[in-house]
């Protein structure tokens, strides 16, 4: 096997465990999304498909996780923009 491929698949390998350690959900995320496609090409290339589907289908999760995160955030923001221009109506209805 090839030195360099050797290195490429252990790159995969260490950005998937260096994401393990990430506080932020979104940085873990997206760093194991590069280790996931750096060892589903390495995979593919030592002709281990079962290794492909595997990190394909954590692509897959992660991807999904983070478009849905944010999405509902952006839901979440838009909801309370016109909560708090219902807030500002309010207050300028009201005297005291």
């Amino acid at each position: 096997m090839n030195v360099y491929l050797e290195i490429f698949g252990y790159l995969g390998t260490l950005l998937i465990i260096l994401s393990m350690m990430m506080t932020s959900v979104t940085k873990l995320r997206i760093i194991n999304i590069c280790g996931s496609v750096i060892s589903a090409v390495y995979a593919a290339i030592s002709v281990a498909y079962p290794i492909v589907v595997l990190n394909l289908v954590l692509i897959g999760v992660n991807l999904f996780k983070l478009l849905r995160a944010k999405f509902s955030s952006a839901k979440r923001e838009k909801k309370d923009e016109c909560v708090g221009e219902s807030a500002v109506k309010i207050n300028e209805g009201s005297s005291i």
